[in-house]
């Protein structure tokens, strides 16, 4: 089982809780394509596109799984359908994608390369508007719910099991 234990801490390198309370449980992400896609892609000599170290926020206030939309719009997936999206801000209507993640990012400098990664097949992601925030991806609880989520807020650690 892949355990994922993420520390926050201040300049001096001590645990720093209040830096857990203003960033958020946060973890780097890769976006491809679902493995199906990924196959017929290899074997018909197609390239796809792969989004790596994107930034993404644990956020059990969401439903299901969002990305940035000019994120996905460079990533030229198609869209598979359309879905209500219900903010604070009143209900809209967005695209909805499907992908595959990997958590934590096979290319983030802070996990090295031989642990294990967490990967999601099939996941769907819908297009919200980040803009310039520090998160191009929100982990929702579709998710949050599929791992074993430990926030130590005290010891400023977040550890992610599956």
């Amino acid at each position: 089982m892949p355990v994922i234990n993420m520390a926050y801490h201040s300049s001096q390198r001590q645990f720093d809780p209040q830096a857990l309370v203003v960033l958020g449980p946060q973890i780097s992400v890769d976006i491809l394509p679902p493995s199906i896609v990924e196959s017929w892609a290899k074997s018909h000599n197609v390239n796809v596109k792969s989004a790596t170290s994107q930034s993404a926020l644990l956020d059990s206030g969401a439903s299901i799984t969002g990305a940035d939309e000019n994120l996905l719009a460079d990533l030229q997936y198609p869209p598979i359908g359309i879905a209500n999206l219900s903010t604070p801000s009143g209900i809209s209507r967005t695209q909805v994608y499907m992908v595959k993640l990997i958590v934590p990012s096979t290319a983030d400098p802070n996990f090295p390369p031989n642990i294990p990664r967490i990967i999601f097949d099939n996941v769907r992601v819908i297009s919200v508007k980040l803009g310039n925030q520090r998160y191009k991806v929100l982990l929702g609880r579709d998710i949050i719910s599929q791992t074993v989520m430990v926030y130590n807020g005290p010891h400023a650690l977040v550890t992610l099991g599956y």
